[in-house]
């Protein structure tokens, strides 16, 4: 079943803050953050119940080669990724964006 992949705004200013603070340390992390975000994505968008639960509804699927996890909710027919966040955060952060 294909689903609609929606990144929420949330998720996509986590993204933004991330990209921003890696560029800070090297203009090269950036671009190979963006490409683990994607690979997450695509792996999520291809297997979405393969990750664990570890929230209400809310499922974690962990960056490679990057300290971050990326947080989503799987429905019928949509997979809606609400938060990229370094994993040293507070879980509080992305707790408080599960929908229900």
């Amino acid at each position: 079943m294909s689903r609609q992949f929606l990144v929420a705004a949330e998720a996509q200013a986590d993204i933004a803050e991330a990209v921003e603070w890696l560029n800070d340390r090297s203009p090269a992390l950036p671009l190979r953050f963006r490409n683990a975000v994607e690979d997450a994505f695509k792996a999520i968008s291809e297997y979405p119940e393969m990750f664990p639960v570890v929230h209400r509804e809310i499922r974690r699927a962990l960056l490679q080669h990057f300290p971050y996890s990326v947080f989503y909710v799987v429905y019928e027919h949509v997979i809606l990724i609400v938060g990229v966040v370094h994993q040293a955060r507070n879980p509080a952060v992305w707790k408080r964006r599960s929908p229900n």
